[in-house]
């Protein structure tokens, strides 16, 4: 079992990991893995762009005894620790940042100007360094294959990064049995994990609304058609109507983002755009919603005089968690964490993760990591709390070392 002895927050004290496997009393300084997780922080890099992100990964392992192996010509790559055993474990880490400019004030802050790790992917990126590390030092007492994917592009939906990891072949080419992956939570306090059996983040549709008028004087507004009218009564419809058109156990939602005009203040509005998305848990759902979307659309925007055309472009599909994997996973969580942290009667999040390509491939499991922060994801402000590397660790070494 893994004890966090003395924690830091965002501070400058060392974590200590202390875990005792089979008599075995092993105790880490996980500081170095902290410095990693700022430095990537200090310099984050958007989707398909991370080549600094990649050498600094590189180098630590280097230093650790270990080859980061490149995935066709993508950024990122593996690391493989091949114990000659039949199975073959992955550990999958994002390491894209968001196009957000930080405010976070901490001394390790962005100096990419407009760029930021706001979705936690320097710490996902820190934790499986961590773990290939860890689990390269004990790989004598490893009963399966370990293979550690730093994975680039996932916040490029709809194609992400995981596409064309997939696509080029890299599970059938490290023989990879299962899939694991994480992200931070920020709801959730250190210490604290979300799992449970079936889906787990939703699936994310993209979709445009382009709503066709005509002009008229403002004075005038019978002899034309108010592009603007008709975009508000779509987006009642949408956001309220197809809610009750969807059983309440359903997870989903619909939120339009972004409602665009032109036109003059004195002249109806001939032209309106309406951009959102869909989150959806089920597949049914999911192809009930595109169909009413553009049924509704055209139905509202036609009783006006105008006419409505909807794009919707699929995006990430649902992550399900394989049972299997859950129960063997939450067995070993709740003897390393404790079960009063560890929460498995949770709804699916409707976030959306490019992690579901691995799923559709082989089993897998992808679990909620808390991280206490008064700020959401994808915030400018977000920071996780540090004392979270050191429970994935504990926790994902204690999995896999327990594995064959």
């Amino acid at each position: 079992m893994v004890r966090m002895a003395a924690s830091s927050g965002h501070g400058n004290h060392p974590l200590i990991l202390s875990y005792v496997k089979g008599g075995l009393n092993m105790k880490t300084d996980v500081s170095r893995y902290l410095s990693l997780r700022r430095d990537i922080h200090r310099h984050p890099e958007l989707s398909n762009h991370e080549v600094e992100t990649t050498r600094r990964i590189r180098e630590f392992l280097a230093l650790n005894g270990l080859e980061l192996r490149p995935i066709g010509g993508l950024n990122g790559g593996f690391v493989n620790i091949n114990t000659g055993m039949e199975k073959t474990l992955c550990m999958r880490a994002d390491i894209d940042a968001l196009p957000l400019h930080e405010e976070t004030g901490v001394s390790f802050a962005s100096e990419n100007n407009g760029v930021m790790h706001a979705c936690g992917h320097d710490m996902h990126t820190a934790i499986a360094a961590a773990i290939a590390c860890e689990l390269h030092k004990v790989r004598g007492l490893l009963k399966c294959n370990i293979v550690v994917l730093f994975q680039p592009a996932e916040e490029n939906n709809p194609n992400g990064g995981a596409k064309p990891v997939v696509e080029a072949g890299f599970l059938e080419d490290q023989h990879v049995d299962e899939v694991y992956g994480l992200h931070m939570w920020p709801q959730l306090p250190v210490g604290d994990i979300e799992v449970c059996p079936g889906p787990i983040m939703a699936a994310s549709d993209r979709f445009n609304i382009r709503i066709a008028g005509r002009t008229a004087h403002a004075a005038e507004p019978h002899l034309g058609v108010d592009a603007i009218a008709i975009g508000m009564d779509i987006y009642c419809a949408l956001v309220q109507k197809l809610r009750r058109e969807v059983s309440p156990c359903d997870a989903m939602t619909i939120s339009i983002g972004s409602f665009k005009t032109s036109g003059r203040y004195n002249i109806i509005c001939p032209e309106a755009v309406l951009e959102g998305t869909i989150r959806t848990t089920s597949d049914s759902t999911r192809t009930f919603l595109q169909k009413r979307i553009a049924e509704l659309s055209s139905t509202i925007a036609s009783s006006y005089g105008g006419s409505a055309d909807t794009n919707i472009s699929r995006g990430y599909g649902i992550v399900v968690n394989d049972v299997d994997l859950f129960r063997r996973f939450t067995d070993c969580a709740v003897k390393t964490l404790g079960p009063e942290h560890v929460h498995t009667n949770i709804s699916s999040s409707l976030i959306a993760e490019d992690f579901y390509y691995y799923g559709k491939r082989v089993p897998s499991l992808y679990f909620h990591l808390g991280c206490q922060s008064k700020y959401s994801l994808h915030s400018n402000h977000f920071l996780p709390q540090e004392e979270a590397l050191s429970v994935a660790v504990d926790l994902m070494t204690d999995y896999f070392l327990s594995q064959s």
